[in-house]
C-alpha cells in the first residue's frame, strides 16, 4: 500500500533561479525502507519537507504536482491536524526538533502524545517503550538540552517512536551519532518496516543503508534518475553517472578499476579478491 507519492513534483524556493525539484516522481509504500540519495543539492531534503507539509507552508515557495502523503496533499488546509501523530519528522539537527518547554527527557518523548490527548497511562506506557528501544532509559530524568548531539538525537527519535507512526520521514539521521547509535538506528528502521510502516530515509550512508533499504531512489536535479534494489545499482555504474556514490569498499573498487558488479562489503570483497 502506498504511503507517500509524488507526482509530477516540482518545487522552486523564494528567490532561488533553478527549481529545487522538477518532474519528480516516485512512492513509498507500508512495509518498507525507501532510501533516497543523490549528489548534493539534488533535491532529497527538499522532497521529506514537502511530504511533510512543511513546504512550501513554512519555507515559501512554488509547489507544482501532486503529493499523496497518507492519503492527503500536506498543503492543504486541515491536513496538518489530520496527519498529527500519523507522521515521524526526524532532522539531521536535534537541537532544532526539541519543543523548548520539557524539562526532562521523559518530558519530551511525552510531549506529542500528551498535546494529542492520549491517556497518562498510554503516554506512560509508550514512553518507557521508547526509551528502552533508542537504550536512552538512564537519560529520563536528564535536561534534553544539556545532552550531547547523539543523546539529543535518539531522545528526538523516541518523541517519533512513541507515536508509532504510519510513515517516517528522516533526513540524514545518523549525522549525530556514533557507531553503535547508527547501527541502532537502522535496526529500528527495518523493525518499524516490519510492523508496516512507511520508513523513508534521505542519507548518503550507503555502508549502512546497503542492506537496511528495500529500495533505492537516486535523484539529480530534481529530478529521479535511478530507482531499484539498492544491491543492485550500488554495484553498477548507473549509480555514479547519477551523481551518487557506492559503498566505502564498491568506491574502493571503481577506483581501482575493479568492473561492475562490485562489492559491497569489506567481507565481499576480501571473499572475491582472495580467490
Amino acid at each position: 500500500m502506498t504511503r507517500l507519492g509524488f507526482d509530477d513534483v516540482g518545487f522552486t524556493y523564494p528567490g532561488a533561479t533553478v527549481p529545487a525539484l522538477t518532474g519528480c516522481s516516485f512512492a513509498a509504500g507500508a512495509g518498507a525502507v525507501t532510501w533516497l540519495t543523490g549528489a548534493l543539492g539534488a533535491g532529497t531534503s527538499t522532497a521529506l519537507l514537502l511530504a511533510a507539509g512543511l513546504a512550501p507552508m513554512h519555507t515559501g515557495g512554488l509547489r507544482t504536482g501532486r503529493i499523496h502523503t497518507l492519503g492527503l496533499d500536506p498543503a492543504e488546509d486541515g491536513a496538518a491536524r489530520a496527519l498529527g501523530g500519523r507522521v515521524a519528522l526526524v532532522l539531521s539537527t536535534p537541537a532544532t526538533q526539541l519543543s523548548g518547554i520539557a524539562e526532562t527527557v521523559a518530558q519530551e518523548v511525552a510531549f506529542a502524545p500528551a498535546n494529542l490527548g492520549w491517556p497518562r497511562d498510554r503516554i506512560h506506557a509508550g514512553v518507557g517503550r521508547a526509551l528502552e528501544a533508542l537504550a536512552i532509559p538512564h537519560l529520563a530524568t536528564r535536561d534534553p538540552t544539556t545532552l550531547s548531539g547523539g543523546e539529543m538525537q535518539r531522545v528526538v527519535i523516541a518523541a517519533m517512536l512513541v507515536l508509532e507512526p504510519e510513515l517516517w520521514l528522516l533526513d540524514e539521521p545518523t549525522s549525530a551519532l556514533d557507531v553503535d547509535g547508527r547501527a541502532l538506528l537502522h535496526r529500528l528502521l527495518r523493525s518499524e518496516a516490519l510492523r508496516g510502516a512507511a520508513v523513508v530515509v534521505a542519507s548518503e550512508d550507503a555502508d549502512g543503508l546497503a542492506t537496511v533499504a528495500d529500495r533505492l531512489v537516486v535523484l539529480t536535479a530534481g529530478r529521479v534518475a535511478l530507482d531499484g534494489v539498492p544491491q543492485d545499482l550500488l554495484r553498477g555504474d548507473r549509480i555514479w553517472d547519477a551523481g551518487a556514490g557506492s559503498t566505502s569498499i564498491g568506491t574502493l573498487a571503481r577506483v581501482a578499476g575493479v568492473a561492475a558488479p562490485r562489492p559491497l562489503s569489506v567481507d565481499e570483497g576480501v571473499a572475491r579478491w582472495a580467490r
